[in-house]
């Protein structure tokens, strides 16, 4: 029987999966064990697909696309193309699958925001003299292009690989470059699959604080950054390991702590981080188990780094350590099989590469801060399936930053109220309707506390 049908009806369903949002995991967990029980996809490939600790149907299209590529092919025909093919057509003609989403945004905004169209906090109240606090707006600067490798089998292991941008990199210098969004690199990495290991080496989601809530309105920065949601996609050598329903996860990252500046730069100078001259080090164990017909899970991670803040105190050069660490627990359990709550708690100092504190993650020397800022936080989320179309997600997220290490002006309370309902035109198309409440309080200057109000209408095409 041909495997063509069973092929396209994998893409549909991973493109429906991919459209609702990172957190209905458990789609893609339900639709790895039907291919699994048919023989489509080995229990290795199921395996890999429950333990993921990103996205899940991410992985689930890479080994469902590698199978039906391969089983299509007769055995003899894999074996003459491969004798035949240079490694250029072998790259060619190879398992390369072409993917993205086309992302349409429109916003309004009721007060000043750091950012317009993926607002994180509000700026303080009255202080813009330029009329921003109210504003409209398009884009489709969320938008992403990817490409998936199934490579061939290396040491015994399955190999792959990534490589994933959007256009979220800023606009054009030009009068009317708002709408020449450049390109930015999200992912970019390589994998080694084997039953119970893996080794992975590139650019990829860190294994801290893994989970996010469920937005089209924050495609691009995902949704409860700066208010409770620790997250980060950053250079990394990782290795996993699966037993069952345990995964383990040990990697050493870029020491990044989130003080490199905002200004376009093409050379890259050391910043707190890399003067530690040692690299990061992130960490997380996570059990799963079935309930009510899905996949729960309970996840607890950890991150260290090293670095050394510089600067002047008078005219004396001072350098100060600084300890960047944090912990935190994640967690999916499905009350019912149409409910889903999720969510993550943490604490943590000098977590700013985590948009926690975000660009206040350390201060100055000679100020409370220069050792990092303290936080703690979370987010909260439950997902209602009301029906195979329509979905609507519900979350809370808080970061409260410590008192003690700030200076007057500094945000020290952020949280943020967020409600989206998704429709599913069709397994390709998606609409969303989202709203958002701004919670941003300021250190020691009460009056410039402010509120401020997001709503975002999202039309998303996934292929």
């Amino acid at each position: 029987m041909s495997l063509r049908p069973v092929l396209s009806l994998v893409v549909c369903a991973t493109c429906l999966i991919v459209a609702v949002g990172a957190s209905a995991q458990d789609s893609a967990v339900v639709l790895a064990r039907i291919l699994a029980e048919k023989g489509i996809i080995t229990k290795s490939d199921l395996a890999r697909v429950e333990s993921a600790g990103g996205d899940k149907s991410q992985v689930l299209t890479q080994v469902a696309a590698s199978a039906l590529t391969q089983k299509e092919k007769p055995p003899a025909a894999v074996a003459a193309s491969s004798a035949a093919s240079s490694p250029a057509e072998k790259t060619a003609n190879g398992p390369i699958t072409f993917y993205g989403s086309i992302l349409w945004n429109s916003y309004l905004n009721t007060s000043l925001t750091n950012n317009a169209d993926v607002p994180l906090f509000a700026g303080k109240q009255g202080s813009d003299a330029a009329g921003n606090d109210k504003n409209f707006g398009m884009t489709v600067r969320q938008s992403r292009l990817g490409l998936r490798f199934n490579g061939p089998e290396v040491a015994g292991a399955k190999s792959s690989a990534v490589v994933e941008t959007d256009f979220f990199g800023g606009q054009a210098s030009l009068a009317n470059g708002i709408a020449m969004d450049l390109v930015r690199l999200r992912l970019a990495y390589g994998r080694l699959d084997w039953t119970s290991a893996s080794l992975v080496a590139g650019q990829d989601w860190s294994v801290f604080a893994p989970l996010n809530p469920t937005s089209l309105a924050s495609f691009a920065i995902p949704a409860m950054a700066a208010s409770g949601n620790p997250w980060s996609r950053t250079p990394q050598v990782r290795g996993e390991w699966r037993d069952k329903s345990l995964l383990w996860q040990m990697a050493a990252t870029d020491p990044n702590i989130g003080d490199y500046p905002a200004a376009f730069a093409t050379s890259r100078t050391p910043a707190i981080g890399e003067r530690g001259r040692l690299p990061a080090f992130d960490s997380r164990l996570a059990w799963t188990h079935r309930m009510n017909g899905q996949q729960a899970s309970l996840g607890v991670s950890s991150h260290y780094s090293r670095g050394k803040n510089a600067g002047a105190i008078g005219t004396r050069n001072v350098e100060q350590g600084v300890d960047s660490w944090g912990v935190a627990l994640d967690y999916i359990v499905p009350l019912h099989r149409r409910l889903i709550l999720s969510g993550e708690i943490f604490e943590g100092r000098a977590l700013g590469a985590f948009s926690v504190g975000l660009g206040q993650g350390v201060l100055a020397v000679g100020t409370p801060g220069a050792h990092g800022v303290g936080a703690a936080g979370g987010w909260s989320q439950a997902q209602i399936q009301l029906s195979p179309r329509w979905q609507w997600n519900t979350s809370y997220g808080l970061e409260s930053d410590e008192a003690a290490n700030l200076t007057a002006g500094a945000r020290n309370r952020n949280s943020t109220l967020m409600t989206n309902l998704m429709y599913k035109l069709s397994p390709q198309f998606t609409v969303a309707g989202e709203y958002r409440r701004l919670f941003t309080d300021f250190y020691n200057q009460q009056p410039f506390n402010e509120r401020g109000d997001h709503f975002n209408l999202a039309v998303g095409y996934i292929f």
